[in-house]
């Protein structure tokens, strides 16, 4: 469901808000396969469960986290990402996934952007103008970057962003490339006077084998930090984007629900979790929700 901005002609008009602005973090990796849209999908989700308001984009060409927050959304007739970007004077294409947990989904033709914004003044910037003029309305912004850390357009996620999370694999190429996103994070925060912060490495399909144990403790060595909460290997995450789902309406007693709910937690400096605050209550709420959108759906 799209939904309707009249903020951002009060925005627009020069108006301030004198109300916090929500906290925009990237999630990317230089590599592939290391969970970026699963941790963007299921954090968010997560975030939303403890009750904050969250907006989700989608600045990926594959269309991943689109088609799973909303097949429907994968159309030629939808206002996308893309057409934000080419065109600030349209709409935000923010659509409702459920109340309080929105998206902005991409477009494969989203890697043209790269050659559209090489001789842009101020380039790295676009991205980040335009969520400026939605982010009062939630508490956590996360992009979901594609693979690369070179392109414009995840310069621009990286530029837009407050902080930065690296989701990596516990194996040897996951350390081979651990360098290349904190060595843009630093460029951007020299060359534009950015203050974005390297929040951590997140240690994704975690084992406790040989190979699992070493790489954690090799990362937690580094200079930026390696966050308390891995997410344990589940094949629930490959199965559940197939229905529609995050973990929670998916698999909400799996372990990786439970690792990325004490992520939000960690990230939020939430108390130990409540006892009667149990993964049943997290698939009944989000249930409900996702029911409610398939209706909604099934009407538009």
């Amino acid at each position: 469901m799209k939904k309707d901005y009249l903020c951002t002609y009060i925005i627009s008009k020069g108006l301030k808000f004198a109300m916090d602005m929500a906290k925009i973090i990237a999630i990317i990796n230089d590599k592939g396969g290391v969970s970026k849209t699963t941790t963007t999908m299921n954090l968010g989700t997560a975030l939303w469960l403890l009750g904050y308001k969250v907006l989700l984009v989608d600045s990926d060409k594959q269309c991943n986290l689109t088609v799973t927050m909303d097949k429907t959304s994968y159309a030629p007739d939808v206002t996308t990402l893309y057409d934000w970007m080419l065109d600030e004077k349209l709409a935000p294409p923010v659509y409702e996934r459920y109340p309080g947990l929105d998206y902005i989904p991409s477009a494969v033709r989203i890697d043209e952007l790269n050659t559209w914004l090489a001789d842009k003044v101020a380039r790295e910037n676009y991205l980040s103008k335009r969520l400026e003029l939605v982010r009062h309305a939630y508490d956590y912004v996360l992009i979901d970057c594609a693979p690369g850390c070179t392109s414009i357009i995840n310069k621009n996620a990286i530029a837009a962003s407050d902080g930065v999370i690296i989701p990596v694999r516990a194996d040897l190429y996951s350390v081979q490339g651990k360098d290349a996103v904190i060595n843009i994070i630093q460029a951007i925060n020299e060359g534009m006077g950015k203050h974005i912060e390297m929040m951590g490495y997140l240690l994704t399909q975690f084992e406790k084998t040989r190979m699992g144990m070493e790489v954690r403790d090799f990362f937690q060595g580094q200079a930026a930090p390696v966050f308390p909460v891995p997410i344990r290997k589940c094949a629930k995450c490959n199965e559940a984007p197939k229905d529609q789902m995050s973990l929670y309406e998916f698999a909400a007693d799996s372990t990786a629900a439970d690792d990325y709910m004490r992520l939000a937690e960690y990230l939020t400096n939430h108390m130990p979790r409540r006892k009667t605050w149990v993964p049943r209550e997290w698939g009944q709420r989000s249930a409900s929700a996702h029911e409610e959108f398939l209706k909604n759906q099934s009407m538009s």
